[in-house]
């Protein structure tokens, strides 16, 4: 069966809704479960106490691990469809739950192999930052010169420092400067959406048929 691509959200929920039972496990094609998470999903769904349950997500990237500098990152993969549904942008879409549903939490962790290589994670984060920023442009998000500077340091600081991601060794340093980067260029990608025309630029450079909206979705 083939449907439309309408977005990562709209799709996830699209295809839960053609499930047959009741519960749901939904996992991107970058993750996966060991073998042991069997027994443990069985186990709470024989008498479940929550409408939805989050794995600990470890992360892989070039080659190895990264605890630290992605945590924490609890993601909800197993739950009940009738009171949860995928929401969220057009990136980073999420499980929400209808008001008064619960939350437990799986010991088994949710294995994702993120980006194989350096080359890999700047091809998606460019892709990613070009989707948020579309997001924000959509919802009347205004460009803040001040977020775009200072935001990146932010980041940086948040992943490196404080969530420990220097114990990640160079794989740590990797992700917090790149997190930095995307962090950059969703404000950028902002600001070229909403940039006001250039009298002198519009006078002296011709009109090609490769000229970008700076309102229309990137093609990202």
């Amino acid at each position: 069966m083939v449907h439309p691509w309408p977005g990562y959200a709209a799709q996830k929920n699209h295809a839960a809704s053609l499930a047959r039972h009741e519960w749901v496990l939904s996992l991107d094609a970058d993750e996966w479960l060991e073998s042991e998470a069997e027994a443990e999903i069985r186990a709470v769904l024989s008498a479940p106490a929550h409408a939805a349950y989050a794995f600990r997500r470890l992360s892989a990237f070039s080659g190895g691990f990264v605890p630290h500098a992605w945590s924490p990152d609890r993601q909800v993969r197993l739950y009940r469809k009738e009171v949860a549904r995928f929401g969220g942008g057009h990136v980073h879409e999420s499980v929400r739950l209808d008001p008064g549903a619960t939350v437990g939490r799986l010991a088994s962790p949710l294995l994702h192999l993120t980006h194989r290589d350096v080359d890999a994670q700047v091809a998606r984060l460019n892709d990613y930052s070009a989707l948020a920023s579309r997001t924000a442009f959509e919802a009347g998000e205004r460009f803040r010169l001040g977020r775009t500077l200072f935001g990146p340091v932010a980041a940086f600081v948040k992943s490196y420092l404080i969530k420990a991601g220097m114990l990640d060794g160079m794989r740590g340093l990797i992700v917090a400067v790149n997190h930095a980067h995307y962090v950059f260029l969703k404000g950028a990608k902002l600001w070229d959406r909403r940039r006001p025309k250039d009298p002198e630029f519009e006078r002296r450079v011709p009109k090609t048929s490769e000229d970008p909206d700076p309102g229309a979705p990137y093609s990202g």
